[in-house]
């Protein structure tokens, strides 16, 4: 399910200050998730590995103690390659976030500043949190 949002701002500066703080946010949480996620792949592999050659030796016991209300994974204390799945995945996600909203950030800072549209009032729809469509008024 798609979610859209629709934001307005006074003045089409404000969405690009915005954008920046956004931007920064993120970065600074892709660089600590980065290194948790560097870290958890060294567990994940000697996991991996010991895990393996304990099932040589017979059955294990079940899998990961995971409980899903309403679409909610609720992990209890999970092994390393559980960790590692779930935050390599989101890692992926937030670089790829990042990405575009650095795109969308240069192409609506070179509308807004060269169209002198600095101080006009605007609206911007979001899609998944990212901006899809800058309305100018």
């Amino acid at each position: 399910m798609d979610v859209y949002t629709l934001k307005f701002y006074k003045r089409a500066a404000d969405f690009i200050a915005d954008l920046d703080k956004e931007i920064e946010e993120l970065e600074e949480s892709v660089k600590t998730l980065g290194a948790e996620v560097d870290q958890l792949k060294a567990a994940a592999e000697k996991y991996a590995k010991l895990h393996a050659l304990l099932k040589k030796f017979g059955p294990g016991e079940g899998g990961q103690t995971t409980i899903e209300v309403t679409g909610l994974g609720i992990y209890i204390d999970p092994n390393p390659l559980a960790r590692y799945d779930i935050y390599s995945q989101s890692y992926a996600h937030m670089l790829d976030v990042l990405s575009v909203l650095k795109k969308v950030r240069a192409v609506a800072y070179t509308v807004i500043s060269e169209g002198g549209l600095e101080s006009i009032p605007i609206a911007v729809q979001y899609k998944q949190g990212i901006p899809v469509k800058l309305i100018i008024a």
